[in-house]
């Protein structure tokens, strides 16, 4: 297609000299030639045949003028018919011949002219000179004497005149017509003198203007004029069709350059023809493995790409092909994509090598269409490229990248080894639609693995959010039998004394329970419903803290090795949650070990510059903290490992697990905006790898750890009355009770409608409201709003079981002055109570 901008421009400029030899080359009309040439002899022979008739009518041979007629006519139709001949030359030569036309018809015309004076004038000279010769011969005869004499003489110059009518000549017979004249005794008939002399005097004025005729007609210069015509226009015409043969030989030879180039079209179409079957293969081969590759499942695709390579190499006559990815992980464990023919002896080429190969490619020469390509290894320049293509045996080489969306995944690398291969434009664009096949069929695969791997997460964290949901339930449960447990043993070690058996056990109650809220604590952390204090801090000697309390509490056969490199780096959190996670997994890898062997944790920091995917999450490109810790225990395999982070799931015997360190790790790992990584294989250990968002040290100056509060001594009220409202009626006893132990008039209600109405009756009797979060029929923060309208400047505590952080703008637009956690505990409640009233 890209020929005919060229060829049509050829075969027009061929076309135009074709015509021009063609109408250069063509011979004058033959017809018209010999028409031409007739006309011409015509003229020659006629005006000759004229001169000849002239004469002969002047000496009287002829008996009348119809050969002068003829001849006149035959010369004025010859004389008609010479343009005709106009055809032969062009330019001055035509117009030469035109004037010599014009001359030889005006010679005609003239001839004509002088025919028609001349027969006038010579039949009266003929008709004078026959009447002169009878009558003078008659005269003679019939008479005698000087009369006879006179005539005779007459007759004698008459005959001199005529034969040579000379002015002499004319005297001497006008002078024998003068004797003549005179009066005679012995004439015979004085008519017949008369009619002698007239005649006689008619033929001496005559004679000479008849010759003047005959000697005009003769001397006319139309045969001449004639034959110099006949001399030009052969001339021209010879140069004309010596032209003609000339243009006619140009035209033979152009016409057989036309049948080359004919010829060379037609082999040129054949090829083309060839080469555009091939291509119409090559298309129907690149349209069926697109084809094959539509609806197809995931586990067939790697398959289908093989097939899809040994076809391709099959159809375009070459000797391998290689697909290499450049993400690891997408390689599979063949290392990529690769097909050889049977019988090519070809060394093995890693995918590293190629990518770095293609990827570090410094000869521009030898890219075309953003690809490598490359017809003959041995004429390139003396480098690392030429060696490591020659390494390879190969010949000719074309490299083409994979793009998906913007992305390169890899290369399409196809050899020849046994020929060399030059590559056009177009089947490089062919190829390159076939990489972009490959690289959407390589980048569907892929994004169907990771789409099943996150949906697997995605149904792994609602199966999570499910089970923290219900743990958050039975942990607030939990916690309201909790606060019963923990309040009325408070209150009953208030009461016992300080050595009986009693107190003792109520202590053992108050352990008890104190390890029941430390296991909520780790149920709510799961659910999420814990609230955080986070704050910048340095993780370093946090983690070395923690590493410290591990190597406290394990046996002597394990050992903990540490790599701390964190230095500054630090991060948003709570402490005491990340010490936790530090604790949890320690504990875990140590039960994993038996309690034999080393545990190793590393602390350090890490730059992702695009994003990874992990092992229960995936990481955006950004500045990370990293805490790995690595046993040699047992390990995990698959499903186990696909499960590790649900409450409750746990592979110690019955017993001797909860089932909630690494549920619970898990969960301030991701309340910490983190992401878990972990490596474990059956007999060789696991790794654990978690990664903290990273900020700027700049933000993290402030204390790596706070200290505890001092203990204050319990502070009494002094009679102030206290609104308590808690839909759980013993806890609502047990809260009076507190309070009436701590000094206060504690009002208490178990529904908010009756809350509300007593508050309306009596709006100024309560000095502060101590309320549930969560009830039935109105929410604490719902009835704290309504009573914050009827008194604004009513102190409220909240009470809440969840710990879930609430929104600050909600509790100060319901006048809520301070939220305290439950279980309620005697010193905290009493502390709280008197920030609000003292």
């Amino acid at each position: 297609m890209k020929s005919l901008p060229i060829l049509a421009p050829v075969i027009a400029c061929l076309l135009i000299v074709l015509t021009y030899l063609l109408v250069q080359g063509a011979a004058p009309d033959a017809a018209r030639h010999e028409r031409a040439l007739d006309a011409l002899r015509t003229v020659i022979l006629y005006n000759a045949a004229l001169q000849r008739d002239v004469l002969r009518a002047r000496t009287g041979l002829l008996r009348d003028y119809d050969p002068l007629v003829r001849s006149v006519g035959r010369l004025d139709e010859a004389t008609r018919s010479l343009p005709i001949a106009r055809d032969v030359a062009g330019g001055e030569a035509q117009a030469d011949i035109d004037r010599r036309v014009a001359g030889v018809t005006a010679a005609v015309r003239d001839e004509e002219a002088l025919v028609e004076a001349f027969k006038s004038d010579n039949a009266l000279l003929q008709n004078s000179l026959n009447y002169f010769n009878y009558m003078s011969s008659r005269l003679a005869t019939e008479g005698g004497g000087l009369r006879a004499v006179e005539i005779g003489v007459l007759t004698t110059a008459m005959s001199r005149f005529i034969g040579d009518p000379q002015p002499e000549a004319a005297k001497a017979v006008t002078a024998a017509l003068d004797r003549l004249e005179r009066p005679s005794v012995d004439t015979p008939s004085a008519s017949d003198i008369g009619s002698l002399l007239s005649h006689a005097r008619l033929i001496v004025a005559r004679l000479p203007a008849v010759d003047d005729l005959v000697a005009r007609l003769q001397a006319a210069p139309t045969s001449e004029r004639a034959r110099a015509l006949q001399d030009v226009y052969l001339q021209a015409h010879g140069r004309v069709a010596a032209r003609a043969s000339l243009f006619q030989a140009l035209l033979y030879a152009a016409a057989l350059i036309l049948v080359g180039y004919v010829a060379y079209l037609l082999a040129r179409l054949r090829r083309n023809a060839q080469i555009l079957r091939e291509r119409l293969e090559f298309e129907r081969l690149i349209a069926s493995i697109s084809s094959q590759f539509i609806n197809l499942p995931r586990d067939r695709i790697r398959a289908e790409i093989s097939e899809g390579l040994s076809r391709l190499v099959a159809q375009a006559g070459l000797d391998g092909a290689q697909i290499v990815v450049s993400r690891a992980g997408d390689t599979g464990p063949s290392g990529g994509y690769a097909y050889r023919r049977p019988g090519i002896d070809m060394p093995a080429r890693s995918a590293k090598d190629m990518i770095e190969l293609a990827s570090r490619w410094t000869l521009k020469d030898h890219e075309r269409q953003g690809c490598i390509s490359v017809p003959r290894v041995g004429e390139l320049p003396d480098g690392s490229e030429k060696a490591r293509l020659g390494a390879d045996r190969l010949r000719s080489w074309l490299c083409i990248p994979l793009w998906h969306t913007g992305e390169r995944l890899g290369f399409l690398a196809l050899d020849a080894v046994t020929h060399e291969r030059h590559w056009a434009d177009d089947d490089i664009a062919l190829l390159r639609t076939a990489a972009e096949i490959f690289a959407n069929a390589i980048a569907r695969e892929r994004s169907e693995r990771e789409r099943e791997a996150l949906q697997a997460r995605l149904n792994q964290s609602q199966r999570l959010e499910a089970i923290g949901t219900l743990a958050g339930g039975i942990a607030h449960e939990f916690n309201n039998i909790l606060g019963a447990i923990l309040g009325y043993s408070e209150m009953a070690l208030a009461v016992l004394l300080k050595d009986s058996r009693a107190r003792r056990y109520v202590q053992q109650i108050m352990k008890a329970g104190g390890r029941a809220q430390d296991v909520t604590e780790q149920i709510l952390a799961f659910g999420r419903r814990r609230e955080r204090q986070h704050r910048a801090l340095r993780v370093e000697p946090v983690v070395a803290e923690a590493v410290d309390l591990l190597r406290a509490s394990f046996p002597a056969t394990l050992s903990v090795k540490t790599h701390l490199s964190a230095g500054d780096a630090a991060m948003m959190g709570d402490p005491t949650e990340l010490q936790q996670v530090v604790m949890n997994l320690g504990t875990n890898a140590a039960q994993a070990m038996n309690n034999r062997g080393v545990l190793r944790i590393g602390l350090g920091t890490t730059d992702l510059a695009e994003a990874r995917m992990l092992s229960h999450a995936s990481l955006a490109p950004a500045r990370y903290i990293r805490l790995c810790v690595s046993d040699d225990g047992s390990g995990m395999d698959q499903p186990t490992l696909e499960r590790i982070f649900e409450p409750f799931f746990t592979t110690k015997p019955a017993g001797q697990g909860t089932g909630l360190g690494l549920s619970t790790a898990h969960g301030i790992i991701a309340v910490h905006g983190g992401a878990v990584d972990v490596r474990s294989r059956v007999g060789e250990g696991t790794t654990f790898e978690i990664y903290f968002p990273r900020i700027d040290r700049a933000a993290a100056d402030v204390p790596d750890s706070e200290a505890e509060p001092a203990e204050t001594p319990v502070e009494y009220g002094n009679g102030e009355t206290i609104l308590v409202v808690d839909d759980d009626r013993p806890l609502m006893q047990l809260a009076e009770e507190m309070l009436a132990a701590l000094g206060y008039e504690p009002v208490g209600f178990d529904r908010t409608p009756a809350a509300l109405k007593a508050f309306r009756a009596e709006p100024e009797r309560f000095d502060l409201v101590l309320t549930d979060e969560v009830m039935p029929e109105m929410t604490g923060i719902e009835l704290s709003g309504q009573l914050h309208r009827i008194r604004p400047d009513l102190p409220i505590v909240l009470m809440t079981g969840y710990g879930r952080p609430l929104r600050s703008r909600q509790l100060t637009a319901a006048g809520i002055s301070e939220v305290i956690k439950k279980p309620l505990l005697s010193a905290a409640v009493a502390q709280c109570l008197a920030r609000q009233l003292h």
